[in-house]
């Protein structure tokens, strides 16, 4: 749980103006000065944090890395979040199906099993090109991959997105998210062999090392979405998915294993009778779905509505991308140190440049020759 300071009152001048206009309809909660962040509190109920006092020099910051939706609706104290709201256009985001991650221990090097580093995907929902033949003349033409009635869907869906409206007044009927009423299901979703989305890959083979180091092992991960049976989501603002319980004793994790190897070895009959080890571990959130609507939202960015807390993680750039979350991190401490675009893109400083003007390059011994 993120700890913030002592909410600060409105400037004088503000409080004489909101008094003037009592008939008047309530300032937007942005007008009003936030609390800022002064640390987290972890699990174990320590907490860690900055002194108000110290917490007021900008270069004291603390940085999430988490999703838009951790941070903002499980992370933010509830009576924070109902008074001050979440960032502009958060609620109309929803988040992504949380994913399995099924691991498996092969015995073999990736040499003997003949598999490499390359990722397998199966992609039951990709679009396919809306061709189309001419029923009088016979003339055919090629449509465009992805159809052109989504394009159209999603055009509108971005135009809808209203900032000011989303983040005004709450409904009546919010959850204790904060958030909207969590009451309707998006739809049944269910893992089916063969067919479901899944990501087939083998860390240990994209390691030439790895063999020297661990011997004729080779490491398999299998990713697939969570289907209804461990997660179910609600309409609400943003989109959720909550976790079941108690999905031990229903004994579906253990069918759900059975069905991933089924299509693992489909895919790779060469794993057959050697499985050294499987395990299931998940769910795992992924953050916000990358639609149209989350490049629309203006809240989406490093910094946010609360001094003191910023950004990072890959709901700014690309989802599951180790590059997308190191360039998110990078936007993240560059805006901590105060840099602008214009700082970036016209007078060229930025945390990258600040670091090669003032650390030296190691002296590995060689000398450099004139090319």
């Amino acid at each position: 749980e993120l700890v913030f300071g002592a909410v600060k009152d409105a400037p004088p001048d503000k409080k004489k103006k909101q008094k003037d206009d009592d008939n008047k309809e309530p300032k937007e909660p942005d007008d009003r000065p936030h609390p800022r962040c002064l640390g987290v509190k972890i699990g174990d109920d320590r907490i860690i944090q900055f002194a108000e006092e110290e917490a007021e020099s900008d270069s004291k910051a603390v940085l999430s890395m988490n999703s838009f939706v951790d941070t903002f609706i499980r992370y933010l104290p509830e009576t924070i979040r109902t008074e001050f709201k979440v960032p502009r256009g958060l609620p109309a985001q929803s988040e992504r199906r949380p994913v399995f991650k099924i691991l498996f221990a092969l015995h073999g090097s990736a040499d003997d099993l003949n598999v490499t580093g390359a990722d397998l995907y199966r992609l039951p929902s990709a679009a396919l090109p809306q061709d189309h033949t001419d029923a009088e003349t016979g003339a055919f033409s090629f449509g465009e991959i992805g159809g052109y009635e989504r394009k159209k869907a999603d055009d509108a869906m971005v135009e809808s997105v209203s900032e000011d409206a989303i983040n005004s007044n709450p409904d009546k009927d919010e959850s204790k998210s904060g958030s909207g009423k969590m009451v309707k299901g998006i739809g049944r979703n269910k893992f089916d062999t063969g067919v479901s989305w899944l990501q087939i890959s083998f860390p240990s083979a994209k390691d030439p090392s790895f063999t020297k180091r661990h011997g004729k092992i080779t490491t398999c991960v299998v990713t697939i979405e969570a289907d209804d049976d461990f997660v179910f989501g609600f309409d609400s603002k943003p989109a959720l998915y909550v976790i079941r319980k108690n999905m031990e004793e229903s004994g579906e994790s253990a069918r759900l294993l059975e069905r991933v190897t089924k299509d693992l070895i489909h895919y790779y009959p060469q794993v057959e009778g050697n499985v050294v080890h499987a395990e299931i571990r998940g769910p795992f959130g992924r953050g916000l779905s990358h639609n149209p609507e989350r490049y629309a939202a203006k809240g989406i960015r490093v910094d946010t509505p609360y001094p003191g807390l910023y950004m990072g993680g890959s709901d700014l750039t690309v989802g599951d991308s180790f590059a997308g979350s190191i360039v998110a991190g990078w936007l993240a401490a560059n805006a901590v140190v105060g840099y602008t675009a214009l700082d970036f893109w016209f007078l060229e400083k930025n945390i990258t440049n600040d670091l090669k003007q003032f650390l030296e390059e190691p002296d590995d011994g060689t000398e450099e020759e004139d090319v």
